[in-house]
């Protein structure tokens, strides 16, 4: 089987009737970032939230994070079609991936109501370390993002097939070393086709003619734009286009091979 990425969301902050914040899934079992709803979005596009088995975060702003609660409740709540449900794993940036987690279980209020506790294993990763399972391996580097933040080179080991995405982040040369020839980079375009100059990005996010010129740096094959509002992503597109030709936007429950 190739290794696929499904598109859950490729919306900026705050998306429109019928998206969501940018959040995808490897494989249909390893899902990167919950935008504000991923649950409800895998079963539109026919995945079960109970077969994720790693959950990565790119990093903790609330956009990014806020799917967590309902996942969580979600695989509590349907525990009796998988019985034997082994605890989701989460990946994230050492300095809050602990505290998000836990946010998301008090909101579930699990000393209230102990039938919903089922606590996930979590795996704090610093920027520049690399995580190794069966299935994948992830190398890392620092994102530029007034939170710590990583983007992540994804390696799937069953296929060798390898891409790299990177959550939030201005724009960031070592991210074009991460992906160094790779088929695909998918990358943040928060300001559309405007380009922001350093001293006025204090919000430290990315252009899509910032993600073009770090694809076209790095030799990627293709360039999926994310994080983006869906007025800009036409006029995004067409500008990254001319610095990378081969971009495109992904749809919303649009399956990517590698």
């Amino acid at each position: 089987m190739p290794t696929t990425i499904t598109f859950l969301g490729t919306s900026s902050v705050t998306p429109a009737a019928q998206h969501d914040t940018a959040c995808f899934i490897i494989n249909r079992k390893f899902l990167v970032d919950t935008g504000w709803n991923a649950a409800i979005n895998m079963l539109q596009y026919g995945i079960s939230p109970l077969d994720v088995e790693y959950l990565i975060f790119t990093h903790c702003h609330h956009d990014h994070y806020l799917g967590l609660p309902q996942l969580l409740f979600y695989r509590v709540m349907r525990r009796r079609d998988r019985p034997i449900l082994p605890p989701l794993k989460i990946i994230g940036p050492a300095s809050d991936v602990r505290k998000v987690v836990a946010l998301a279980t008090n909101l579930l209020q699990v000393e209230r109501f102990p039938e919903l506790s089922h606590p996930p294993e979590i795996f704090p990763l610093i920027p520049g370390e690399s995580f190794e399972c069966e299935a994948f391996t992830l190398d890392t580097v620092k994102s530029l993002h007034p939170v710590e933040g990583m983007a992540y080179k994804f390696t799937d080991r069953a296929t060798g097939a390898a891409f790299v995405f990177t959550g939030d982040t201005a724009f960031h040369p070592p991210i074009a070393d991460l992906a160094r020839g790779l088929p695909l980079l998918i990358h943040e375009a928060s300001y559309g086709a405007k380009r922001v100059p350093p001293e006025e990005n204090r919000a430290l996010h990315s252009s899509a003619l910032d993600a073009a010129e770090i694809a076209r740096m790095a030799g990627v094959e293709r360039l999926a734009l994310i994080h983006c509002a869906e007025p800009q992503q036409a006029e995004a597109l067409a500008a990254a286009q001319k610095i990378f030709p081969h971009t495109f936007f992904p749809e919303h429950g649009q399956v990517v091979e590698v």
